[in-house]
């Protein structure tokens, strides 16, 4: 009798740690399938939030509007503002060299010149500047480098546009007349360039419009997922560099 109660307690001690094994393997899965369905959830409300914002997004654009209280639907809400950039000055991205940039002057007020200011993007080499004054019946050319040689003109002392600051500037401001100056076409030589453009005695008109795009999509446990994002527009309408180079070498566009 002794030895059949010890083998029925052997069992049901070993029933026990069974269940407890099963126990902790069902909770495991479990919670790792939780775990999962919070993370795909988590992933299609983020997703929802994106495509909402791009919706309002590019809604705005086509309007050519702000638009403050945008919905898609139930528990998607987005606004989104439009401001209009450049009148007080510029500051330019990366430009390689070879690249122009331009700067409208059509609808300025006051300016009588434009001073500019530059620095190098990476690299050893320092860039030089090439700028047109592109006016109703001619086109006036300026070139600066640090050295002032072979027709260049030497660049003065650096300053800050917008609040970024430059190693070399124009020497003195580029005149400008204000009823026949359409655009300065500004070329980066030698190396890539940062450009900071400053009007002088006036303003510029705006010469992009940032749209900024903010989305509200409401997720689980009473919260919500937001989404931003921002799209800039050229009010110039400038051609790719490439194009220039197309039109005064005689070539063509190979695709």
């Amino acid at each position: 009798m002794m030895e059949k109660s010890v083998h029925t307690g052997q069992v049901a001690l070993i029933v026990v740690l069974i269940m407890t094994v099963v126990s902790a393997i069902a909770v495991s899965v479990a919670s790792r399938s939780t775990l999962e369905t919070r993370i795909q959830q988590m992933n299609v409300e983020n997703l929802e939030a994106q495509l909402t914002a791009q919706s309002g997004l590019e809604n705005a654009v086509a309007k050519n509007q702000a638009i403050p209280d945008g919905t898609l639907g139930e528990g998607k809400t987005y606004s989104v503002s439009l401001s209009d950039v450049g009148a007080m000055g510029i500051s330019s991205e990366t430009i390689s060299a070879g690249e122009t940039f331009e700067v409208n002057l059509e609808g300025s007020v006051g300016v009588t010149g434009v001073k500019i200011y530059w620095k190098k993007a990476g690299g050893s080499s320092t860039p030089a500047i090439f700028v047109s004054d592109i006016r109703e019946t001619q086109i006036v050319d300026y070139a600066y480098d640090t050295n002032g040689s072979n027709g260049f003109s030497a660049a003065g002392a650096g300053g800050s546009v917008d609040g970024v600051t430059y190693d070399y500037a124009t020497p003195a401001p580029i005149a400008i007349d204000s009823i026949v100056s359409k655009k300065l076409r500004i070329t980066v030589l030698g190396a890539s360039a940062l450009l900071g453009i400053e009007p002088i005695g006036g303003i510029f008109p705006a010469q992009t419009s940032k749209f900024r795009a903010i989305a509200d999509v409401a997720a689980t446990d009473q919260k919500v997922v937001r989404y931003g994002i921002e799209y800039v527009e050229s009010k110039t309408d400038q051609l790719p560099s490439v194009f220039d180079n197309v039109l005064f070498s005689g070539g063509s566009l190979v695709q």
